[in-house]
């Protein structure tokens, strides 16, 4: 079953045709959508995106020459050591409520995960979609 998510709604990572760079971005699955035109490489990515120095073997000039190049719309490019974060702006607000001993639980948990708790709660909806959509 295929997934359809609408670019528009989607972060967009331009950068001009370089195979080092296209490397970055072979195997993803499907929901990133890889457009080519006019010498230039557009990936639509519906969720963050997360590039290691280290497992493209990338040297530290590379790296950056890489992290410089790219361009961002509707999200941002963050430099972290030796990984470069493609992360979605955060536009949308869902409410969810909770009694007052499950907040407690999940109080617990994200301080054991050494996590903040919207950072914990966002990273288990997410790990619980990509289960269920098969990422």
């Amino acid at each position: 079953m295929s997934i359809e998510i609408d670019k528009q709604l989607c972060m967009k990572v331009s950068f001009p045709d370089d195979p080092k760079i296209s490397r970055i971005f072979e195997g993803l699955p499907p929901l990133f959508k890889i457009e080519k035109e006019g010498g230039w490489v557009t990936v639509y990515c519906p969720v963050g995106y997360e590039i290691s120095r280290e497992f493209f073997k990338f040297k530290v000039r590379e790296f950056y020459r890489i992290y410089r190049a790219l361009r961002v719309e509707g999200g941002r490019k963050i430099w972290k050591g030796h990984v470069i974060i493609l992360e979605p702006k955060k536009t949308k607000v869902l409410r969810v409520r909770f009694s007052p001993s499950e907040l407690e639980l999940l109080k617990i948990a994200a301080d054991r995960a050494k996590e903040s708790l919207p950072e914990y709660v966002r990273t288990t909806l997410f790990t619980r979609m990509a289960k269920e959509l098969g990422l």
